[in-house]
């Protein structure tokens, strides 16, 4: 597929780390331990497209919180071409990878999420030996309380989800075989043009 590309793109927020802002100042100006995407001063590759660097950050002025990130392009690194090796560097750098999205191509959509119904893999089933039916019942009473274990409470109460104001690469409207790359890229839209509506299926077996 051809993926646009130009000066503005979006990333997913949670591909940068601000050391330097309010999330930074609660970890001591330090991404978490084996954060590998964007940060201040740092690098990012750009899936199937260029390397990055943080140069700076605009911010909203009321919270702080960044809202715009102005980067310079490594044009070598095009299509997953490495850093150029600098003097005294035993090796290049190879950046973690991050998905980015096109803005003024990109098309808003809605898309349903959907995950496994039953957190357990046999619902209903007693968790231990303790974990079994427990009645009670008084003298004269006609109610009986019943503990037994149900499937009920073994709901996934996230099992469905719908997201609002995505954005997709262009080529998603066209061609089906685009759905998996549509659903990394998500973002914050304000056009009013007609959304698209995609599924997509999170998990379908339990981790053992």
């Amino acid at each position: 597929r051809t993926v646009p590309f130009g000066k503005h793109l979006f990333i997913e927020r949670s591909d940068f780390f601000d050391t330097e802002g309010p999330e930074g100042d609660a970890m001591g100006n330090k991404p978490p331990k084996g954060f590998k995407r964007l940060v201040p001063g740092g690098m990012a590759r750009l899936k199937y497209a260029y390397v990055i660097t943080c140069d700076s950050i605009v911010r909203d002025p009321s919270t702080n919180e960044p809202i715009e990130l102005v980067c310079s392009l490594h044009p070598e690194t095009r299509g997953g071409q490495p850093l150029t090796q600098k003097e005294g560097e035993k090796k290049a750098p190879r950046p973690g990878i991050i998905h980015w999205l096109e803005q003024k191509t990109a098309v808003p959509c809605t898309i349903n999420l959907y995950d496994r119904l039953f957190k357990n893999e046999e619902p209903g089933k007693p968790k231990d030996e303790t974990d079994t039916a427990v009645e009670e019942k008084n003298e004269g009473d006609e109610d009986v309380k019943d503990d037994t274990p149900s499937y009920l409470s073994d709901l996934n109460p996230d099992s469905f989800q719908t997201l609002t104001k995505c954005l997709v690469e262009p080529s998603v409207g066209m061609d089906a075989m685009g759905l998996m790359a549509a659903i990394r890229s998500q973002g914050e839209n304000g056009s009013e043009k007609e959304a698209k509506l995609y599924h997509s299926f999170l998990s379908y077996q339990f981790e053992r």
